[in-house]
């Protein structure tokens, strides 16, 4: 939430608490669960000339994705690629632009060694088949691996003093109109193996979120920069690349790395 138009997707078992992190991180965070997703609810209503959720908060949930249903005439997709490819969104006479950020969040089946069952078919195997589809997941930016992380227990909490969640959402919403990061990341990134404009987007958005969050200072040694910004960026977008190559070979398998 502290980086504009950030798109992820989290798939996890059952217990990891995904959906309690987005429904507790920030009051500008809204969660959508399951059932049927309407471009008036997303976009804007034509009836009741109501604005669309992306206009009123800077994150859209959508969890439980596997039980998301669409509408049968493809507008809630169409109207998905076009807003997450460049913030636009129409409706009827209605058009307009957002800097709301979508995090998709779905339960993942794993095998007796906690690893995904369909790793090898696709890991997007369990989602409805109309999220599916590659020109849509190619405007995610990053895929979060659930699955790596423990269970919710008694020993989660944390017994160290931290932020209270409402002045941390307020960090992370003024963050979110903060330039010279963008400016810091595109100056001292630098990539091999990324050739493709999406995926250099991508990896350069994700990078600029994790500097707000880790260095909002901007003081970062070069070595922390790579290690702790750029690293990981590349790790949740080389995921959407490898999962885009599994669904259609057209994508070519890639390797991104840092220069």
């Amino acid at each position: 939430t502290a980086e504009p138009r950030v798109n992820i997707v989290e798939l996890a078992p059952k217990g990891t608490g995904k959906s309690f992190v987005y429904d507790n991180l920030s009051r500008y965070a809204r969660v959508v669960a399951g059932g049927k997703i309407t471009p008036a609810v997303l976009f804007h209503n034509q009836h009741t000339h109501e604005p669309g959720l992306i206009t009123r908060y800077d994150t859209i949930v959508l969890d439980e994705v596997q039980s998301i249903r669409g509408d049968s005439q493809g507008e809630l997709m169409a109207g998905l690629k076009v807003y997450l490819e460049s913030g636009r969104y129409s409706r009827g006479n209605t058009t307009g632009t957002s800097e709301a950020g979508f995090v998709m969040l779905g339960n993942i089946t794993l095998d007796e060694n906690r690893m995904p069952v369909h790793e090898e078919q696709g890991l997007f195997t369990e989602i409805p088949n109309f999220l599916r589809e590659t020109a849509f997941i190619d405007r995610i930016h990053g895929f979060v691996a659930g699955w790596e992380m423990d269970r919710v227990s008694k020993d989660t909490p944390s017994r160290a003093l931290g932020f209270k969640g409402d002045f941390f959402s307020e960090i992370l919403h003024v963050l979110r109109g903060e330039s010279h990061y963008a400016e810091y990341v595109s100056q001292e990134m630098r990539l091999v193996g990324c050739n493709d404009l999406r995926d250099y987007k991508a990896i350069q958005r994700l990078a600029t979120g994790y500097l707000k969050l880790l260095f909002p200072d901007i003081r970062p040694s070069e070595a922390e920069f790579r290690e702790f910004c750029v690293k990981p960026a590349i790790e949740l977008r080389q995921r959407i690349r490898d999962e885009l190559h599994k669904l259609d070979p057209e994508y070519a398998q890639v390797s991104i790395g840092l220069a």
